[in-house]
């Protein structure tokens, strides 16, 4: 986004060109290749703000999170009005512990962009921490004072930690429905918001504990106005209505956008940590230990289908990842393959059924099917 850049110092070709290959191996979760990428592009750019924000990221990847705040800070010199650089000091310095440091950076930042609803969600999250914080400082004194000498220290049961919440998603030509498997979500506690190129769920589990995703942006723009949401026992499902028929490549664009558009909730997505209330002791949940799985309603006949192969995508490497989404959609959907070796270096033709006819989108449109 050359725009965001300081006009004395734009951005040159080859950093552009530096930052979206980052871009595409940051997707691929190759973070060492990003920094390196990244800091080539600051290099040749240093006065570009959102570099720096976007060497951030990778570094909150990393979890070197002091590298992180000093490319923000760096950012904010650069861009004082940069809503983004704000957002990535708030998440490093809520992730080193300082809290107060953390709600200051993201108050700034939502002053900057209000409406983005991440601000609020992480606001509260520092709130919970800084009571907490302050709630055992004036109760360990008290809880000394009581105690009987002789007794033995009773260690507290643990708090039965909150499980991540995966998600899939399936689609026809005009409409892509998105499932979260969460228990316990109803309409009272959960917050959807869809816009034209966004799509936001906000769930407020209890008093002092939240958890929140953002797909931003969307492969394709939807109508957010015809979009629904349905609430069952152990599951939400995202009925969104997309403004182009047609097929849909994946459920975010990755491509389009260079890596400082991600949000951070679509970061921490693809992690299995996932920052929160600290437990009692004082120690941050780590959600890398969390594996167990929430209880779902058993699917039947093609959704049944549609659940084995989602299962295949979810637990396959990059490789089958790519040959999945390669084969699928350059077989228009009737071919589906796990060997990259295979149609990895040559187009997949297209199988339909006995007694059907293949035709491409381009075609029905043109006949005004």
């Amino acid at each position: 986004r050359e725009g965001d850049c300081v006009q004395a110092m734009p951005i040159p070709p080859e950093a552009a060109e530096l930052a979206n290959e980052a871009n595409s191996v940051f997707v691929d979760e190759d973070y060492d290749t990003a920094l390196e990428l990244y800091s080539e592009a600051v290099a040749a750019a240093p006065a570009c703000a959102d570099l720096y924000v976007a060497r951030a990221q990778v570094h909150l990847k990393k979890d070197d999170f002091t590298s992180a705040i000093s490319d923000a800070n760096k950012a904010i010199d650069l861009e004082p009005s940069n809503s983004k650089a704000y957002f990535r000091k708030g998440v490093a310095c809520f992730s080193m512990e300082e809290y107060t440091t953390a709600k200051t950076a993201f108050e700034k930042g939502r002053e900057l962009d209000e409406k983005n609803a991440q601000f609020k969600t992480w606001i509260r999250k520092c709130n919970a921490e800084i009571d907490e914080e302050m709630a055992s400082e004036v109760a360990a004194p008290a809880a000394a004072a009581f105690a009987p000498v002789a007794a033995a220290a009773v260690e507290p049961p643990a708090p039965k930690p909150v499980q991540r919440f995966r998600h899939d998603f399936i689609q026809n030509p005009t409409h892509v429905t998105v499932t979260f498997y969460m228990k316990g979500a109803t309409k009272e506690n959960c917050e959807i918001t869809f816009e034209d190129c966004a799509l936001t769920l906000d769930w407020t589990i209890s008093s002092s504990d939240a958890w929140q995703v953002t797909f931003d942006p969307l492969f394709d723009e939807i109508v957010a106005a015809e979009s629904t949401a349905s609430y069952y026992s152990t599951k939400v499902e995202l009925k969104m209505k997309k403004k182009n028929h047609g097929k849909w490549d994946s459920l975010e664009s990755k491509n389009e956008k260079a890596l400082d558009e991600l949000t951070d909730a679509e970061i921490k997505l693809r992690r299995d940590y996932y920052p929160s209330s600290k437990a009692q002791g004082g120690e941050a949940k780590n959600w890398d230990k969390i594996v167990n799985e929430l209880p779902e309603d058993k699917p039947e006949g093609e959704e049944a289908l549609n659940s084995f192969f989602q299962q295949i995508y979810g637990r396959g490497d990059p490789e089958i990842r790519r040959a999945m989404n390669k084969s699928f959609v350059e077989s228009g959907g009737t071919v589906l393959s796990t060997n990259w070796g295979e149609v990895g270096s040559k187009p997949v033709e297209g199988t339909p059924p006995a007694g059907l006819e293949m035709k491409k989108w381009s075609d029905m449109s043109k006949k005004g099917i």
